[in-house]
């Protein structure tokens, strides 16, 4: 049985509730990102967080499609989909490391 257009509607939705932390740190990545402009940080930020809401979205997706698919095809789906939310934390971890290092480098005075 293929997913109506309604059921896969729902698992994007429902990706996005679970994901309200995600969304949140995603909306703060591109308030910083106009802020800063575009530089390296910000734009490794703003990648990382969508990569990872990414995968959640496709995460639920592939949920639908489980069934159809049989265990082996939805078993290479995980791994893409890890593969994404991997890359993404990566992406995000390196630009949250040049922020901490740039505010270090400029406050001295810090404990």
């Amino acid at each position: 049985m293929n997913p109506t257009i309604f059921e896969i509607l729902y698992q994007i939705l429902l990706g996005f509730a679970i994901s309200i932390g995600e969304v949140f740190v995603l909306i703060i990545c591109i308030y910083y990102l106009f802020k800063t402009g575009i530089k390296t940080d910000s734009v490794l930020l703003l990648l990382g967080s969508i990569f990872i809401i990414i995968n959640v979205i496709l995460t639920h997706i592939g949920i639908l499609y489980s069934q159809i698919w049989g265990m082996d095809s939805y078993l290479l789906y995980t791994y893409f989909t890890r593969g994404i939310y991997f890359l993404g934390s990566i992406l995000f971890v390196i630009g949250f490391y040049l922020i901490i290092r740039k505010v270090v480098k400029n406050n001295k005075n810090l404990p």
